[in-house]
């Protein structure tokens, strides 16, 4: 979807993209934006400027991601968990729900999850799984206030979980409470310091409040816990891109380069090396 960014109301384009490519054309010089999606996959929104003065580099790369994200503590981590947490007994209609629940938050039917959910919690009120992922799809839905009354609950029931405490974390981010989800992220990661997830998150934080020197810290310290995460490399190369540290941006798009098979991207990705100077 192509839409002008503008308080008036209008209609949009929606173009259809194959092997991850579409074309664009005759569009004005003014502000828009993209709406990329795909079956299964969390849309992403990507801002494109056209009356800004042209950049080193011309190009944007998006990341689609699943509905839900499987993400678990690193291999070999450990956390404390609290007597409560162990001392709980979720019933079966309960296990049912939440199970129901999560098949259809993986095919992004996130209405008929939180319907799961709920009877989950309706069961068990004290669910933490299921806390955990309402407040997940309140996120996903750009809802951090109402994400943030699931988490803090998930919270009660399982206090030093780090998942549960990294999505408290990322709905401050969303609310502008950097300073808050730092001082959570420390906490965290002086708990469970190679969780890659929370490294990146501290990292895109000072990333936003113009401190380069702390995001890339932090970015190299995610990429060393887990190379596979692609969206920590491309901000790396925004940093110095942004910085003018063009020798280093070369490097990132060659390692990123390394990583894809698809001929198309590869080709791309060439096209940008050249525009660098690579």
């Amino acid at each position: 979807i192509v839409r002008e960014v503008s308080d008036a109301p209008e209609l949009f384009r929606r173009k259809h993209f194959k092997n991850g490519e579409f074309t664009v054309d005759g569009l004005n010089p003014a502000r828009y934006q993209l709406q990329v999606s795909s079956p299964q996959f969390i849309r992403s929104k990507l801002i494109v400027d056209l009356r800004s003065p042209s950049r080193a580099t011309e190009y944007e790369i998006v990341i689609l991601h699943p509905y839900r994200n499987e993400l678990r503590i690193a291999p070999g981590a450990a956390y404390q968990v609290s007597v409560k947490t162990l001392q709980q007994k979720v019933p079966d209609a309960a296990r049912e729900a939440y199970t129901r629940g999560v098949a259809f938050h993986r095919e992004g039917q996130l209405d008929a999850a939180l319907i799961e959910y709920g009877r989950a919690l309706r069961s068990y009120p004290r669910y933490a799984e299921a806390l955990t992922d309402i407040g997940a799809i309140f996120l996903l839905y750009n809802r951090p206030q109402s994400a943030l009354t699931f988490l803090n609950r998930a919270k009660d029931a399982d206090e030093s979980n780090p998942i549960i405490n990294l999505n408290i974390a990322i709905a401050l981010a969303e609310q502008g409470e950097h300073g808050a989800a730092l001082k959570l992220l420390k906490k965290i990661l002086d708990r469970a310091p190679r969780m890659a997830q929370a490294q990146s998150l501290t990292g895109k934080i000072h990333y936003l409040q113009k401190n380069y020197d702390e995001a890339e810290t932090y970015l190299r310290q995610a990429l060393e816990s887990d190379p596979t995460l692609l969206e920590v490399r491309l901000l790396m190369i925004n940093i110095n891109v942004e910085q003018q540290k063009y020798d280093e941006a070369r490097e990132g798009l060659r390692q990123i380069r390394a990583t894809i098979t698809n001929q198309m991207v590869t080709e791309f990705i060439d096209e940008q090396l050249s525009a660098l100077g690579g």
